[in-house]
């Protein structure tokens, strides 16, 4: 999968990555949400652009929160209020708020997290890098916030039939492609 996102062109990208764009802002949960979290995306690995997604969030009013790595393997969020300013390139290359900026956020009031993935199977788990730093993130938000919409994104030929999955992985609530919106059971 990962090579498979990798050859697609930076248009492709951003086509997919409108598309999808478009089909989140339609999303009932999306629109009354009042903080979002994202993920910001890696430009030169092919995953969904998230830095519209961002940019336009801030624009409706909403609250946008973004997460960085702090300590072993966690996940922290902060709220972000200007993209050009306030990230900077933070682990494995991603851009994360600036350690000046940091404020950690609390998670009961994230109401739809937008979370990326290497591959999503139609029950709603994903598949990432190893590390566990989404699962681990998910199932904290998820008992902090109960109510919490878990939104995965991916190009439509990352979603398969089924993945293998373990103790720990945490389902997302719904898949958008650029072809589909998948609500697994």
């Amino acid at each position: 999968m990962i090579s498979l996102r990798a050859r697609l062109s930076r248009e492709e990208v951003l086509g997919a990555s409108e598309r999808i764009q478009e089909k989140l802002f339609d999303l009932p949960e999306f629109v009354a949400a009042r903080v979002v979290s994202s993920y910001v995306a890696k430009k030169e690995n092919g995953e969904v652009e998230t830095e519209g997604l961002i940019r336009e969030s801030l624009k409706m009013g909403k609250r946008v929160v973004v997460p960085f790595v702090q300590g072993a393997g966690e996940l922290s969020f902060c709220e972000l209020k200007d993209y050009d300013s306030e990230l900077e390139p933070g682990a494995f290359g991603i851009l994360e708020p600036k350690s000046s900026n940091r404020r950690e956020f609390p998670l009961r009031e994230i109401e739809l997290m937008v979370v990326p993935g290497v591959a999503f199977d139609l029950d709603g788990y994903r598949l990432g890098y190893g590390r566990g730093y989404y699962d681990r993130a998910l199932r904290r938000v998820s008992s902090e916030n109960p109510k919490a919409l878990f939104v995965g994104l991916a190009h439509d030929f990352q979603v398969l039939d089924e993945l293998p999955r373990g103790k720990a992985d945490v389902p997302v609530d719904v898949i958008i492609t650029e072809k589909r919106m998948i609500f697994p059971k």
